[in-house]
């Protein structure tokens, strides 16, 4: 059946279907749901597709790779550092994630070198090309079978 769709066609309707499903947060029980007959009626509609774009990647900074070189460096300092840390993610875990308001402009101080040294590492990548963003509006009418 897909393969009489054109593309435009079936773009359109990918696009409509997972953009309705989003709105609607359709979150279905665990099991098998039937799903039962309809005719479903495009009347019209369309498919805009923006202009390609350059942008730089964003840098992921790997947590445990970079856990593992520090504590290596660390040298005979590094099993106080892993007990700091293995006690701070405790408490990370047994607040909700809630730093307290003592800890608050560390964490701004924090995000903001994060921040910084992700700008430093991607100042060194090539930029990319992706293509441009693509838009679907479609009139459909279900009606059941």
């Amino acid at each position: 059946m897909f393969s009489t769709l054109t593309d435009t066609q079936f773009l359109a309707l990918s696009k409509s279907f997972a953009s309705e499903a989003r709105k609607r947060k359709v979150d279905l029980s665990p099991g098998l749901h039937r799903v039962s007959a309809c005719t479903l009626t495009v009347e019209g509609g369309s498919v805009s597709v923006g202009d390609p774009e350059d942008y730089t990647p964003t840098v992921s900074i790997p947590l445990l790779d970079t856990m593992v070189i520090g504590f290596h460096r660390a040298g005979f300092q590094r099993d106080g550092i892993a007990e700091i840390i293995l006690e701070s993610a405790a408490d990370a875990l047994n607040t909700g994630g809630k730093v307290g308001d003592d800890l608050k402009t560390t964490i701004g101080y924090v995000r903001k070198e994060v921040k910084a040294l992700q700008q430093r590492l991607s100042a060194d990548l090539p930029t990319a090309t992706r293509k441009g963003k693509v838009k679907a509006h479609l009139e459909l009418v279900c009606e059941d079978g």
